[in-house]
């Protein structure tokens, strides 16, 4: 047997997560100091390697997404609450339901393709921001700003699989309240790590705002590609099945 099939035989399941997910037992330790110790990890951004002690930002926030796209399926099947309200706008709406299908199956229909839109949304528009952010309070590369900028936000995001599994039981007409309430949970996370770690060379008030600033425009950005994505979702649905005539 060769020393490489040797390897290979006896990789740990820290191997595993880290093919699965992109997140090993490193990469948990990286998100572990963003909530404990996060001007630590945001020293380590500044370093080429990050100090070989941290899994890059970017990389912890798309293993995020990664785990939601596993996950997506259970959540979808479970989210009545969500495809019920869909499948009444939808009945209201006059959508036709062919035979075969309930307006139900239709409402799922529309609740998968905002799933399946909405990291794709988010991705794209965060990396592009990501690059472009000014406000650090020090001079930034391109490469500086998007490793700071995740930094802000992976705390949030390692929290988004506990939010989609609690929404699964979120009743559809409390949906808004509950993202509305997810939006400010977001924002004081983001804060609170802005705050904490990012804007070395400022004073407390010269963070506070950045940080708020930096964490009230992300908000916004999820919040608007939601809501683009649950737009895109009811018209690919309804532009499938047709709207009945009025009278």
């Amino acid at each position: 047997m060769s020393s490489q099939t040797r390897d290979l035989a006896t990789l740990p399941m820290d191997a595993l997560a880290e093919d699965l997910f992109g997140l090993n037992v490193r990469g948990l330790r990286s998100v572990r100091m963003l909530w404990a110790r996060p001007k630590r990890y945001f020293a380590a951004a500044r370093s080429l390697d990050w100090n070989g002690t941290y899994t890059p930002s970017i990389r912890l926030y798309l293993s995020f997404f990664a785990l939601y796209s596993l996950l997506k399926v259970w959540w979808i099947g479970g989210n009545t609450g969500m495809i019920d309200a869909y499948a009444a706008g939808f009945a209201e709406a006059g959508v036709i339901v062919p035979p075969g299908k309930t307006m139900g199956d239709i409402g799922k229909e529309a609740v998968l393709w905002i799933f399946g839109l909405v990291p794709i949304l988010q991705i794209v528009t965060m990396v592009a921001l990501s690059l472009v952010y000014p406000f650090w309070g020090e001079r930034t590369s391109a490469a500086l700003r998007q490793r700071y900028f995740f930094a802000v936000i992976v705390p949030s995001a390692s929290l988004m699989p506990v939010f989609m599994t609690m929404m699964l039981f979120v009743p559809g007409d409390s949906l808004t309240a509950y993202a509305l309430g997810l939006a400010a949970i977001t924002f004081a996370i983001d804060t609170q790590t802005g705050y904490r770690g990012a804007f070395r060379t400022k004073g407390p008030f010269g963070r506070a705002w950045r940080a708020a600033l930096l964490a009230a425009v992300v908000v916004s950005l999820n919040i608007a590609t939601s809501v683009g994505a649950q737009i895109a979702g009811i018209v690919l649905t309804s532009q499938r099945y047709g709207i009945a005539p009025l009278g």
